[in-house]
């Protein structure tokens, strides 16, 4: 199960295809989520351009504001702040964004490379690097999944940082009783 490569402890960095897969706090997805991170004591992390995605920006829909304020509310769902100006983190990004380009089809440029990905690569390092002992990528995207992995393996820190599909994660969690956790 994926979710025992998740230590107790450990910093989550969040993608927003996995906040939006696992719907809102009425959810079955959500409501397994929120228990076992709660339970096993798992900072959860959204990256600026993720909160960006979901709906921080005024036009956006009024249902992922909710989403979101429903998690920072719970108290399991904080922003991740990227240290630009740091260069290892900034270095990771461009790695990531480069290996992701390497890894898809002829015809995704560069340009097309989901922003928000190569992000999340950075501050899983930036916490990998200075702030916890474990870190977990939840991702929805076989290409991300497998750029990042690649690049923080490459940079030394591959053993406290695990990738991890998380819709699958989801899943995972919503077949499991509440015990497990």
């Amino acid at each position: 199960m994926s979710g025992e490569l998740i230590p107790r402890g450990s910093i989550a960095v969040i993608d927003s295809s996995v906040l939006f897969a696992m719907g809102g706090p009425s959810n079955s997805k959500y409501q397994a989520f929120e228990r076992f991170v709660t339970r096993r004591n798992i900072e959860v992390r959204i990256p600026d351009h993720v909160a960006e995605e979901l709906g921080e920006s005024p036009d956006a829909y009024a249902y992922q504001r909710d989403r979101l304020q429903a998690a920072r509310n719970a108290g399991w769902l904080k922003r991740g702040v990227v240290n630009f100006s740091n260069p290892d983190v900034s270095d990771i990004i461009d790695r990531t964004r480069t290996r992701m380009n390497l890894l898809s089809d002829a015809d995704v440029t560069e340009d097309e490379i989901e922003k928000a990905d190569t992000v999340l690569a950075g501050l899983a390092y930036q916490y990998a690097a200075k702030e916890s002992d474990h870190v977990v990528v939840l991702v929805s995207d076989t290409l991300a999944e497998q750029a990042i992995g690649d690049v923080l393996d490459a940079s030394g820190v591959g053993d406290m940082v695990t990738v991890v599909e998380g819709r699958e994660l989801l899943k995972e969690l919503t077949e499991i009783s509440f015990n497990d956790f």
